[in-house]
C-alpha cells in the first residue's frame, strides 16, 4: 500500500522470486562447498603428483568461476531486483535492520571475488603453497558470507526476540540460526560433489574419471548424510506456530515434503551407484540428471521452509501482501482503496461501473503476491473455481483465522465483495440460479359445519433440510414427521386418542403411514418425502391425513404439506452445482470437496472411505459426546467466515423457504430469534462444556452487539428461542428479538407446547414453527383455509365453532386469542 504495484497475472504469485532465489541460492551454496572442494582436490593432486588430477582441478576452477561469479553474481542482482518490485516492504525491513550485515557481506563478497580471480589466473604464476593459501582464503570468505546471509534468511522465518527488542543481534542470532547454518554447510558439501560429477564425467581418461567420480561421490554422500539430520534439527527448531504452518496448515506443502523425502534416497542411491558400481561409465547426462534431482531436493526443502513463514514475509512483522502488522491494525475497518497511495483516484469509491476494475486492483494488492492467474505457481483460478461470488466473499472474510497461512483481508465489506466478484469472474460458475417453486396447485379439504370430528395435523418441523448424497454422505436424519390431534366437536371439545386410527399418505404415493398415539396427540414415523415431482421442484409436497374409527369409518380428513428442501447452500463454497439440474440436491462433487476439506483440517480419511463404499454419517461422530454437537460444529466453523452478514449469513446455507410464516410476512428474519450468525454459533459452542474444539472456535468468533460473557449457552433442539420472550403474556410483541432467552427443556419448545388447559397443542392452531398462520405460501395455509376459509390461526377472529358448538366469550386456551 506504500509502494507502486507491479501488476502480474500469469507469472505472479512470487514466481520470479521463487525461480531466481532457488537458482541463485543453489549456486551460491555450491560456491561455498565448491571452494573447499577445489582446495582439497588441488592438495590431493600435489600429494599424488598427478598431472591429470591437477589439470582437472584447473578446468574445474574455470567452470567454478563462470558459474559462481558470472551466473551467481548476476542472479544475485536479479534477486534483489525482483524482491524490490514484488516485496518492497519486506525488502525495506531487510535493508534497514541488516545494514551492518549487508556491509559486512560486501566485504566478504569482495574478498571472494579477489581471491577467486587470483586463484584462477595465477595457477602457473605462484608457488604451490601460496596458491593453496589463496584457495583457503576464498573458502574462508565464502563461508563467512554464508554465515552472514544465513542469519538474514533464517530471521525471516524465525525473528525471535527481535519482534520485541528490534535488536540487530537478536535478529542475526535468531532461534534457527545454528541449525540452519549446519544444514546449509552440509548442503554445500553435497553440492560440491554433485557439481563435481558434471565436470568429472567429461574427463577422457578412464582412470582419472574413475578417481574423480569416486572422489565426488564421497562428497555427495557425506554431505547428504549430514543434510538429513541437520535438516531435521532445523525443522525441529522452528517454533511451534511456524511448524504448525509447515506440517498441518499449508495444503500445498504436502507435495514438497513428499518430493524432499523421495529425492533424498534417489540421490543417495545415485551417488552410491555412480561412485561405487559404475564409476567408469558415468557420463555427462547421468551427472546432470543427478544434479537436477538435487535441485528438486533442495527446492522442496526451501518451499517447505518458506511455507512456515506464511502469511508473512517477515514473521509477525510484514505480511506477504506488503502490509505490516502495525498497518493492518491501524486499517481495521477502514477502506484499503482510500488508504493506498498508488490507487487511481477514480477507484477509491466503488461503483457499479468501476467495481470490476477496483476488484482487479484489490487482487493485485492482496492476492497477487502469492497467487497467479492461469500461471504455473499458486494459480488462483482452479483454487477458486468452485466458489460463487458470495462464497468467495465468505471465504475471504474468514482468511487468516482458521486458515492461518493466508493474511486477513484488509478493507471494508464492499471492497471484499468487489474482490470476490473479480476473482469469480476469472472462472465460469457451476451453480446456476434455480427457478422458484410454484405456490399453487393444491386445494384445501372440505369442512362441513355438521361434521362431528375435526382433524388437526401439521409437520413437526418448519422445514427439513436434506443435506445428503446417497451412498456417500449423510448430514441430517432422513424422514419428516407428521403430528395430529383429533377433536370431537362440542362444548367443551374432546381430544380423542383411543379407538381411532390416523393414516397419512403423501400425494402421488401408495405408501400409508400410521400415526402412533403419544401424550395427547398422534405422531407418524419418519416419512421419506422429496421435493421432486414431474412438474419440477416443490419443497411443500402435500400429504393427505385421515382419521378412522375402529370400524374403519372415515371420521375426518385434512391436507397439509411436509416441507422439505434439498437446496442447502454448500455449493456456494464447495462447488459442484446441483445433483438434479434445475432442481437441487447435493452433488458428488460438492460432497468430495466437503470431505476433502474435513480430511485436510481434521486429519480424517473420509475421502478414501467413500471410495471404499462407506457412507459418512456426520451425526455418528458429532453427537455431542466426545466431538462437538453437529449444530455447534457446523455453525461454529462457518461463523468464522460468515460473521457480519446478518441474515445473509443464514441464507448462504439455508434456503429461502426456511421461513415462510407470518413473521417473514411482517419483515422478521432468522436473526430476530436466533441472533446473528456469530452470536448463534457462540451460544451453541458455549454449551459444549469447554471442549478444545469449541474453545478454539470461540476464540475465532467475535460476538456482535454482545459481550461473550453475556451470551447464554444453549443446547440445539432442546433449547430454542421462546415465543413468550416477545409475546409477553401472549400479548402483542414489545420487542423484535428473542435471542438469548432460551426454553429450559424440550417440553418448552413451541413444537411440544400445549395450551393453558394442557389439551390442545400450540401447533394445532398456529401450524408448524417457521410456517405459522397466515403463512406466505398458500400451501402452508391449506388447513386454515379448509376450516375457516381464511389464512389465520384456528379459532382466531370469532372462529371458535371449528371445534366448539358456540363461539366462546373468553380466551380459554391462552390470553390474547383475539376472539372478536
Amino acid at each position: 500500500m506504500e509502494y507502486p504495484i507491479w501488476h502480474l497475472t500469469t507469472f505472479g504469485g512470487g514466481f520470479w522470486i521463487a525461480l531466481v532465489a532457488t537458482l541463485h541460492v543453489f549456486v551460491a551454496q555450491f560456491a561455498v562447498g565448491g571452494g573447499l572442494f577445489l582446495v582439497v582436490a588441488e592438495k590431493m593432486a600435489y600429494r599424488t603428483e598427478s598431472s591429470e588430477l591437477l589439470d582437472y582441478v584447473k578446468k574445474h576452477s574455470k567452470f567454478f568461476l563462470l558459474l559462481t561469479m558470472v551466473f551467481g553474481g548476476g542472479s544475485g542482482v536479479a534477486l534483489w531486483f525482483t524482491m524490490a518490485l514484488l516485496s518492497p516492504q519486506g525488502t525495506i525491513v531487510l535493508v534497514r535492520e541488516f545494514l551492518f550485515a549487508w556491509a559486512t557481506e560486501w566485504v566478504w563478497f569482495v574478498g571472494e571475488i579477489v581471491a577467486l580471480l587470483i586463484y584462477y589466473y595465477y595457477w602457473d604464476r605462484m608457488k604451490r603453497e601460496d596458491h593453496v593459501k589463496i584457495g583457503w582464503f576464498y573458502f574462508l570468505f565464502a563461508w563467512l558470507s554464508l554465515f552472514t546471509i544465513n542469519g538474514v534468511i533464517s530471521f525471516m522465518l524465525t525473528p525471535g526476540n527481535w519482534v520485541e527488542t528490534r535488536s540487530f543481534w537478536d535478529a542475526i542470532f535468531n532461534p534457527t540460526f545454528w541449525p540452519a547454518l549446519f544444514f546449509r554447510a552440509a548442503l554445500c558439501v553435497m553440492l560440491a560433489g554433485l557439481f563435481g560429477f558434471v565436470t568429472a564425467a567429461m574427463l577422457k581418461g578412464e582412470d582419472i574419471r574413475c578417481l574423480m567420480v569416486r572422489f565426488c561421490g564421497l562428497w555427495t554422500l557425506v554431505g547428504l548424510l549430514l543434510v538429513l539430520p541437520f535438516g531435521y534439527w532445523y525443522l525441529a527448531a522452528i517454533p511451534a506456530e511456524q511448524a504448525m504452518q509447515v506440517m498441518y496448515k499449508s495444503q500445498r506443502v504436502a507435495f514438497f515434503i513428499k518430493m524432499f523425502l523421495y529425492t533424498a534416497p534417489v540421490i543417495l542411491a545415485g551417488g552410491l551407484f555412480m561412485s561405487v558400481c559404475v564409476p567408469r561409465r558415468v557420463n555427462f547426462t547421468s551427472a546432470v540428471v543427478l544434479l537436477l534431482l538435487s535441485l528438486v531436493f533442495y527446492g522442496s526443502f526451501e518451499f517447505t521452509r518458506e511455507a512456515g513463514r506464511k502469511p508473512y514475509v517477515v514473521w509477525n512483522d510484514v505480511y506477504s501482501t506488503n502490509i505490516t502488522v502495525k498497518q493492518a491494525r491501524e486499517l481495521a475497518g477502514k477502506s484499503i482503496l482510500q488508504n493506498s497511495k498508488w490507487v487511481p483516484q477514480e477507484l477509491r469509491e466503488i461503483t457499479d461501473k468501476n467495481r470490476m476494475k477496483a476488484g482487479e486492483w484489490l487482487y493485485q494488492m492482496q492476492c497477487a503476491p502469492c497467487h497467479s492467474i492461469n500461471g504455473p505457481m499458486n494459480d488462483i483460478v482452479p483454487r477458486t473455481a468452485k466458489y460463487t461470488a458470495a462464497g468467495l466473499d465468505a471465504f475471504i472474510s474468514g482468511m487468516g483465522r482458521l486458515n492461518r497461512y493466508m493474511p486477513e483481508f484488509i478493507g471494508i465489506a464492499p471492497e471484499r465483495l468487489a474482490l470476490a466478484e473479480y476473482i469469480a469472474s476469472l472462472s465460469p460458475g457451476e451453480n446456476p440460479e434455480l427457478p422458484e417453486p410454484p405456490q399453487d396447485g393444491v386445494a384445501p379439504g372440505q369442512f362441513e359445519p355438521e361434521q362431528k370430528y375435526v382433524l388437526m395435523a401439521w409437520p413437526l418441523e418448519g422445514l427439513r433440510l436434506l443435506i445428503e448424497k446417497d451412498r456417500e454422505m449423510l448430514v441430517t436424519d432422513k424422514g419428516s414427521v407428521v403430528r395430529a390431534q383429533l377433536l370431537l366437536r362440542g362444548d367443551p371439545p374432546e381430544v380423542v386418542t383411543e379407538d381411532v386410527k390416523i393414516i397419512c399418505t403423501p400425494q402421488g404415493s401408495e405408501e400409508k403411514y400410521e400415526l402412533e398415539a403419544a401424550d395427547g396427540f398422534f405422531q407418524s414415523p419418519a416419512i421419506e418425502v422429496y421435493p421432486y415431482n414431474i412438474d419440477g421442484y416443490q419443497p411443500l409436497p402435500p400429504v393427505e391425513v385421515r382419521a378412522y374409527d375402529s370400524e374403519g369409518q372415515l371420521l375426518a380428513e385434512t391436507t397439509i404439506v411436509l416441507p422439505v428442501s434439498t437446496r442447502p447452500g454448500c455449493n456456494n463454497c464447495h462447488g459442484g452445482g446441483w445433483d438434479r439440474p434445475g432442481q437441487g440436491g447435493l452433488s458428488s462433487k460438492t460432497v468430495t470437496d466437503i470431505v476433502s476439506v474435513h480430511d485436510r483440517d481434521n486429519h480424517t480419511d473420509f475421502k478414501s472411505r467413500i471410495k471404499g463404499g462407506e457412507i459418512i454419517d456426520c451425526l455418528a461422530c458429532h453427537d455431542g459426546d466426545m466431538q462437538l454437537d453437529l449444530s455447534a460444529a457446523l455453525h461454529g466453523f462457518h461463523a468464522v467466515y460468515l460473521s457480519g452478514k446478518d441474515n445473509g449469513a443464514c441464507m448462504m446455507c439455508h434456503p429461502q423457504e426456511s421461513l415462510r410464516g407470518l413473521h417473514r410476512d411482517i419483515g422478521m428474519e432468522c436473526v430476530n430469534c436466533h441472533g446473528s450468525m456469530e452470536n448463534h454459533a457462540l451460544a451453541l459452542l458455549k454449551a459444549e462444556g469447554g471442549k478444545p474444539a469449541a474453545e478454539k472456535l470461540i476464540s475465532l468468533v467475535m460476538p456482535a452487539d454482545f459481550d461473550l460473557e453475556e451470551i447464554n449457552p444453549r443446547t440445539p433442539w432442546v433449547q430454542q428461542p421462546d415465543c413468550l420472550t416477545c409475546h409477553v403474556e401472549f400479548g402483542a410483541p414489545d420487542t423484535d428479538s428473542a435471542f438469548n432467552v432460551w426454553t429450559d427443556r424440550k417440553e418448552g419448545l413451541f413444537r411440544n407446547r400445549k395450551d393453558e388447559m394442557g389439551a390442545v397443542m400450540c401447533a394445532a392452531c398456529h401450524n408448524a414453527p417457521h410456517a405459522v398462520f397466515p403463512a406466505v405460501d398458500e400451501r402452508d395455509n391449506l388447513r386454515a383455509l379448509q376450516y375457516m376459509k381464511e389464512a389465520k390461526p384456528v379459532g382466531a377472529g370469532g372462529t371458535c365453532t371449528v371445534c366448539h358448538e358456540d363461539d366462546m366469550g373468553y380466551p380459554a386456551h391462552h390470553p390474547g386469542m383475539g376472539l372478536e
